[in-house]
């Protein structure tokens, strides 16, 4: 579980490739999942780029087999407390690496009365380990 820096995208940069360094070093057989408040944008930010490209690590949003209940603030992630824009601005990521199965996403939008429980909204992945084959 990780928390990028918020403002400066250098130290996004310099976290991704930390993160991919530290997994890379593992055996290829181990199973990965990394998650947290990337605090970048999935798809076009470089730091996301620097963990999936060339399929090192997959996201769970686009490996998910449904997404049952995308709410009506698209894919955005950070909610701001209740002044969050709509559209694509997923900064909270699931990745994983190895047999791994994606069931579903989902970005849980539960309020109370107009209050969230956090500044980002909860990114949901039910995941099934699928067992490696036998040698």
């Amino acid at each position: 579980n990780t928390h990028f820096d918020h403002e400066v995208q250098e130290a996004r940069e310099k976290s991704a490739a930390l993160i991919r360094a530290r997994v890379a070093a593992l055996e290829d057989a181990v199973p990965v999942i990394v998650l947290g408040d990337f605090n970048a944008r999935a798809g076009i930010n470089p730091a996301y780029g620097v963990l999936t490209h060339d399929g090192f690590l997959a996201d769970t949003w686009d490996a998910a087999k449904a997404r049952p209940h995308l709410p009506e603030s698209g894919t955005a992630t950070f909610n701001g407390w209740g002044e969050f824009p709509l559209g694509d601005a997923r900064i909270d990521w699931i990745l994983t690496r190895g047999p791994w199965t994606t069931e579903h996403v989902e970005i849980v939008t539960f309020a109370v009365d107009g209050r969230y429980p956090s500044d980002h909204f909860p990114f949901v992945a039910r995941l099934e380990f699928q067992e490696p084959a036998s040698r």
